[in-house]
């Protein structure tokens, strides 16, 4: 099967209502217009002025036609709260939140993968940030997550939402230090070939909007980690079964296995 590891996965109609665009324009016409005019004033006083304000300006300059071009602007999208972002900080009673989604086909089962991830224990294999999750229950989970600096937190999550192959919800206790929600949905490509599973993790920043634009500014960018998640689990499970049909063995993983064909 082709990779479609970078591929952007056709969403059913019920998902594109939240779904935002991978390339979401933030920028309107006026505001591009703005940046190209004064892109041009710019670069032109660089040109006559010379020297290292010159290519200050020049550089600067390069970053207004760019952001008029593409009608993207990064540090307008980190400052700026998502309608997602907005509306779960609304519903959850927190000051501000920083959330991501993301999508990505596996060419695995749907019920396979969903059984794969309702065991929380398994979570640890692919999401990079989680340093152990134990199981209290079929229905709480005690999560050990990395913090900046070498630390850890802790929290107990809770299912809220269970649908056997479609959805998985949960979010943390109200005792956590980080007050966090998340959720999954795994639906059948349209060839019948995958499924296309979609992620959302939200969490209330310890800063507030501060913490906010931090972590979209840095390495802990929420979208980025999120992405690759899914990407280290769609390896995960897509290599393991590989590696299964090569030996003539039952492809899905089980808690506190590796899987086949990995390290």
């Amino acid at each position: 099967m082709e990779d479609q590891t970078d591929v952007v996965p056709e969403l059913p109609s019920e998902w594109e209502a939240e779904w935002p665009a991978p390339a979401d324009l933030n920028v309107g016409p006026a505001e591009r217009i703005g940046s190209a005019a004064g892109g041009a004033l710019l670069l032109v006083w660089g040109l006559r002025r010379g020297g290292l304000l010159g290519d200050l300006a020049a550089a600067a300059a390069a970053g207004l036609f760019w952001r008029a071009a593409t009608g993207r602007c990064p540090v307008k999208q980190a400052v700026t709260p998502s309608p997602l972002e907005r509306r779960i900080a609304r519903e959850q009673g927190w000051i501000s939140a920083a959330a991501a989604t993301h999508a990505i086909v596996i060419d695995r089962p749907r019920e396979e993968i969903y059984r794969f991830w309702r065991d929380f224990s398994n979570l640890p294999r692919f999401m990079q940030h989680i340093v152990n999750i134990d199981v209290i229950t079929d229905m709480r989970s005690r999560w050990t997550v990395k913090a900046p600096f070498g630390k850890t937190v802790e929290w107990i999550a809770h299912v809220v939402e269970d649908i056997p192959n479609e959805r998985i919800a949960w979010e943390a206790e109200a005792t956590a230090d980080i007050p966090n929600t998340g959720w999954v949905e795994f639906r059948d490509t349209a060839d019948g070939k995958g499924t296309t599973v979609r992620a959302m993790i939200a969490y209330q920043p310890p800063l507030g909007q501060a913490g906010r634009v931090a972590a979209r500014l840095s390495r802990e960018n929420p979208s980025r980690q999120m992405a690759e998640d899914l990407r280290h689990l769609k390896l995960y499970l897509e290599a393991g079964a590989a590696a299964a049909r090569t030996a003539g063995e039952p492809p899905a993983p089980t808690s506190g296995e590796t899987a086949p064909g990995t390290t």
